[in-house]
Protein backbone atom coordinates (compact mmCIF):
# COMPACT_ATOMS: atom_id res chain seq x y z
CA UNK A 1 0.00 0.00 0.00
CA UNK A 2 1.45 3.29 -0.92
CA UNK A 3 1.55 6.45 1.42
CA UNK A 4 0.59 9.39 0.53
CA UNK A 5 2.82 12.50 0.70
CA UNK A 6 2.21 15.04 4.07
CA UNK A 7 2.68 17.96 1.70
CA UNK A 8 -0.15 16.84 -0.84
CA UNK A 9 -2.39 16.30 1.84
CA UNK A 10 -1.26 19.25 3.35
CA UNK A 11 -2.25 21.37 -0.41
CA UNK A 12 -5.55 19.39 -0.79
CA UNK A 13 -6.67 20.42 2.69
CA UNK A 14 -5.27 24.21 2.13
CA UNK A 15 -7.27 24.13 -1.21
CA UNK A 16 -10.83 22.85 0.16
CA UNK A 17 -10.27 25.40 2.87
CA UNK A 18 -9.85 28.35 0.34
CA UNK A 19 -12.70 27.34 -1.66
CA UNK A 20 -14.80 27.14 1.29
CA UNK A 21 -13.56 30.79 2.01
CA UNK A 22 -14.28 31.76 -1.56
CA UNK A 23 -17.67 30.28 -1.97
CA UNK A 24 -18.64 31.98 1.86
CA UNK A 25 -16.85 35.66 0.03
CA UNK A 26 -19.45 35.10 -2.89
CA UNK A 27 -22.43 34.56 -0.64
CA UNK A 28 -22.16 37.27 1.11
CA UNK A 29 -21.47 39.64 -1.47
CA UNK A 30 -24.66 38.60 -3.05
CA UNK A 31 -26.35 39.15 0.23
CA UNK A 32 -25.15 42.58 0.60
CA UNK A 33 -26.18 43.48 -3.24
CA UNK A 34 -30.09 42.12 -2.70
CA UNK A 35 -29.65 43.92 1.07
CA UNK A 36 -28.36 46.89 -0.92
CA UNK A 37 -31.87 47.07 -3.06
CA UNK A 38 -34.21 46.36 -0.30
CA UNK A 39 -32.72 49.45 1.07
CA UNK A 40 -32.73 51.17 -1.77
CA UNK A 41 -36.55 50.05 -1.92
CA UNK A 42 -37.46 51.29 1.47
CA UNK A 43 -35.82 54.32 1.31
CA UNK A 44 -38.09 55.26 -1.92
CA UNK A 45 -41.20 54.12 0.01
CA UNK A 46 -40.38 56.15 2.48
CA UNK A 47 -39.93 59.06 1.03
CA UNK A 48 -43.38 58.64 -0.76
CA UNK A 49 -44.84 57.87 2.63
CA UNK A 50 -43.61 61.49 3.87
CA UNK A 51 -44.87 63.01 1.00
CA UNK A 52 -48.22 61.55 1.36
CA UNK A 53 -48.08 62.36 5.42
CA UNK A 54 -47.28 65.93 4.04
CA UNK A 55 -50.00 66.27 1.95
CA UNK A 56 -52.32 64.37 4.38
CA UNK A 57 -51.65 67.22 7.16
CA UNK A 58 -52.22 69.98 4.80
CA UNK A 59 -55.50 68.25 3.74
CA UNK A 60 -56.55 68.45 7.35
CA UNK A 61 -55.33 71.64 7.80
CA UNK A 62 -57.89 72.62 4.51
CA UNK A 63 -60.92 70.72 5.69
CA UNK A 64 -60.89 72.16 9.25
CA UNK A 65 -60.57 75.35 8.11
CA UNK A 66 -64.42 77.52 8.20
CA UNK A 67 -64.49 77.93 4.64
CA UNK A 68 -64.23 74.49 3.92
CA UNK A 69 -67.01 73.27 6.58
CA UNK A 70 -69.00 76.33 5.30
CA UNK A 71 -68.96 75.33 1.34
CA UNK A 72 -69.57 71.60 2.65
CA UNK A 73 -72.63 72.75 4.15
CA UNK A 74 -73.54 74.72 1.46
CA UNK A 75 -73.32 72.33 -1.14
CA UNK A 76 -73.65 68.82 0.28
CA UNK A 77 -76.14 69.94 3.10
CA UNK A 78 -78.00 72.54 1.22
CA UNK A 79 -77.48 75.12 4.33
CA UNK A 80 -77.84 78.70 3.91
CA UNK A 81 -76.42 81.55 5.92
CA UNK A 82 -79.29 83.62 8.34
CA UNK A 83 -80.94 85.71 5.95
CA UNK A 84 -80.40 83.82 2.39
CA UNK A 85 -82.56 82.46 0.06
CA UNK A 86 -82.21 79.29 -1.97
CA UNK A 87 -83.13 80.03 -5.82
CA UNK A 88 -83.59 76.69 -7.39
CA UNK A 89 -83.96 76.55 -11.14
CA UNK A 90 -85.80 73.75 -13.20
CA UNK A 91 -83.13 71.56 -15.33
CA UNK A 92 -82.71 73.01 -18.40
CA UNK A 93 -85.24 70.30 -20.98
CA UNK A 94 -85.01 70.95 -24.88
CA UNK A 95 -88.03 72.50 -26.52
CA UNK A 96 -89.72 70.78 -29.41
CA UNK A 97 -88.42 73.42 -31.88
CA UNK A 98 -84.47 72.55 -31.16
CA UNK A 99 -85.47 68.81 -32.39
CA UNK A 100 -86.89 69.88 -35.59
CA UNK A 101 -85.21 68.80 -38.65
CA UNK A 102 -82.56 71.73 -39.97
CA UNK A 103 -83.52 72.85 -43.29
CA UNK A 104 -81.58 71.44 -46.42
CA UNK A 105 -83.18 73.81 -49.19
CA UNK A 106 -80.61 75.55 -50.79
CA UNK A 107 -79.97 79.08 -49.95
CA UNK A 108 -81.02 80.27 -53.45
CA UNK A 109 -84.30 78.88 -53.14
CA UNK A 110 -84.79 80.54 -50.09
CA UNK A 111 -83.53 84.31 -51.30
CA UNK A 112 -85.58 83.50 -54.43
CA UNK A 113 -88.17 82.59 -52.22
CA UNK A 114 -87.99 85.59 -49.86
CA UNK A 115 -87.24 88.41 -52.68
CA UNK A 116 -90.42 86.74 -55.54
Amino acid sequence: MRFVNTKTIASFVTVVFLLFIIKNIVVSIVNLNQNSQIVTNLMSQEENAKKQNQFLKERLYFVNTDEFIEKQAREKLGMVKQGEHIVLAPPATSSPNEIKNPDTTPNWKKWWKLFF
